[in-house]
């Protein structure tokens, strides 16, 4: 498994009850709620592997998780905004995890890969 994909097993979106969610991503949480427990949170979890640099928001999104990309390519995430000084106008991106959602970098690609890309 890729890690994006371990860190979705462990800790899963809100999938029991959304009728809107894709049916191959409900199969793929069904699946994997028989192998493992998920993880409820509340968390705000940060992995890498050298590859992928990430966080994931647990599914009932007690814990905040704000994000800034700078023009220089710098990204800082942390549960509060103003941890680190950058100027408005540095700022390319910013935005917040939503509950069960995944930040996700590719160094391979240097690029920032959305939730809604990396889970389809």
């Amino acid at each position: 498994r890729s890690l994006p994909e371990a860190m979705m097993m462990m800790i899963p979106e809100a999938w029991q009850n959304d009728p809107l969610m894709p049916a191959d991503r409900r199969a793929f949480y069904e699946y994997h709620s028989a192998l493992m427990e998920p993880w409820d949170g509340p968390a705000l979890v940060s992995f890498t592997d050298g590859r992928y640099l990430g966080a994931t928001l647990d599914r009932n999104g007690l814990r905040p998780g704000r994000f800034y990309i700078t023009k220089n390519g710098r990204v800082v995430m942390a549960s509060e905004v103003g941890v680190v000084d950058i100027a408005p106008v540095d700022i390319v991106r910013k935005g917040r995890l939503k509950p069960g959602n995944i930040f996700l970098v590719d160094f391979e690609e240097g690029r920032v890969i959305d939730d809604a890309e990396m889970k389809s």
